[in-house]
């Protein structure tokens, strides 16, 4: 299925992705899951209320290719990208976040960070609650190259002056 169809289709309350054409149904996140996309969000957010660079959001349809459409659990666009949007993402994310679940754990450290990193997103972060850690991906010559981070806080580049609370991170973990 192409992404324009896949786009298309009617929202069934289930959450898919289209991977290399193919239309897959994933599991809702869990409770501990979204408080985490919550929580990312929310710092966001809060920054993006004085430092006004764009938008954030959470659980939306990101085309990546013709036959790619991920659903990531945060993103964030810059002003000019966001004003480009309507209903549909039709613009590559700066930032993407994901929240690794066991089942999911190669799909979003390989294949998804390889996509995101041919899409040109910017800055990808990864927070594994299971494994208590934290990964930060910045688009360096068209590769992902790992961010150092403070054990209690990461300072973005793409974000200047964001520095993301990751102890307010952790007391999400189950």
């Amino acid at each position: 299925m192409s992404a324009d169809k896949y786009l298309s289709l009617a929202d069934d309350g289930n959450r898919y992705e289209l991977i290399d054409g193919v239309v897959c149904m994933s599991p809702s996140p869990s409770f501990w899951h979204q408080k985490i996309i919550t929580e990312i969000a929310s710092q966001i957010r809060v920054f993006l209320d004085q430092s006004p660079l764009g938008d954030v959001a959470v659980e939306i349809d990101v085309r990546l290719r013709d036959d790619l459409v991920y659903r990531p659990d945060v993103v964030f666009l810059s002003t000019a990208k966001a004003k480009r949007c309507r209903d549909d993402l039709t613009e590559t994310p700066d930032l993407v976040v994901e929240v690794i679940s066991p089942d999911s754990r190669p799909f979003d450290t390989k294949t998804k960070r390889r996509d995101y990193e041919q899409a040109g997103v910017r800055e990808y972060w990864l927070i594994d609650p299971e494994r208590e850690s934290f990964t930060f991906l910045v688009l360096d010559g068209g590769t992902f190259a790992e961010k150092a981070h403070a054990d209690s806080a990461f300072e973005s580049a793409l974000l200047p002056g964001l520095v993301l609370d990751l102890d307010r991170i952790r007391q999400m973990f189950p």
